[in-house]
């Protein structure tokens, strides 16, 4: 599960900031400006995007508390926010499955085959190199914080996520991962994926906005400890991908994202505090990258 939402993350995330992912002129026959609700759901859109990215993106060197890139800084109180910000938003969504479909159309229509191969086989090796005392770290914070007192059989699920999930394992780029390493993944990280629980098939939300709040600062930890080279080579390709997934190409993806995001005040709110994280977050990865 960790494997397909980095990939998903990853795959667009170096298309630039917030600003990119506004909607613009399309290339077709007759321009027009885009209308306001529009813009505002690839907005929407936008800071979903980078604001997971934050939380998956491989940061430089090895992470020990004394030196965190997140504990201690702006960027753990803006990714806290944004968790806040962001639950009710995630609690409302009845079905996910149908953007992730079109982000899988999305890349394989406009992201070179073999650059979206090399990404995924970059995200697998590098989620590999994480020390496995970080996920045990990262496991015990999920239990014992972030799913604390939340039940499978009553718990609110990401609609439609195992599904989502599905489409992305069958994914011409995730399929190109050798076997052994996906399987090497999923014993990897079983701690932390057992730790969530599962209802219909479905992933389990946090059960407060407090706990949304730890989960984002911890998946931000847990990339920290990704070794440099690791970090490096994913970066690096996530950059060639960045290049073709274009800013107005993103925005062929807000029709499935009206489905998924509504245009509610608590959705406005999580834009908001998407666009207040972005610039935290771009200038933390390039500070550790240097």
């Amino acid at each position: 599960m960790l494997f397909y939402r980095a990939l998903a993350s990853t795959l667009i995330l170096l298309s630039s900031s917030a600003v990119a992912f506004n909607v613009g002129p399309s290339g077709g026959a007759k321009e027009r400006m885009p209308s306001a609700a529009n813009k505002n759901l690839a907005k929407v859109l936008a800071a979903g995007v980078i604001s997971a990215a934050a939380t998956l993106l491989p940061f430089a060197g090895p992470a020990v508390a004394a030196d965190s890139l997140v504990l201690g800084t702006p960027l753990e109180t803006k990714l806290a926010n944004f968790g806040a910000a962001s639950y009710p938003v995630f609690n409302s969504i009845t079905d996910v499955s149908p953007l992730a479909e079109k982000f899988v159309d999305f890349v394989d229509k406009k992201v070179k085959a073999p650059d979206a191969a090399e990404l995924a086989q970059k995200a697998a090796d590098g989620l590999l190199a994480i020390p496995d005392s970080k996920i045990s770290e990262y496991s015990g914070i999920l239990k014992q914080v972030v799913y604390s007192g939340v039940s499978k059989d009553s718990c609110v699920t990401l609609g439609g996520s195992g599904l989502a999930a599905e489409k992305l394992a069958a994914s011409a780029a995730v399929k190109s991962v050798d076997s052994a390493k996906i399987e090497a993944l999923k014993k990897k990280f079983k701690p932390a994926n057992s730790a969530v629980p599962l209802k219909g098939g479905n992933i389990c939300l946090p059960g407060s906005a407090t706990a949304s709040e730890k989960l984002w600062v911890a998946q931000a930890e847990l990339t920290l400890s990704m070794p440099k080279a690791e970090a490096d080579a994913l970066v690096s390709s996530i950059k060639k991908v960045g290049l073709q997934a274009t800013r107005p190409s993103i925005v062929s993806l807000v029709p499935a994202a009206v489905d998924v995001f509504s245009k509610s005040p608590e959705a406005i709110n999580m834009v908001a505090a998407g666009k207040d994280v972005e610039p935290t977050v771009i200038a933390t990865v390039q500070a550790a990258l240097k």
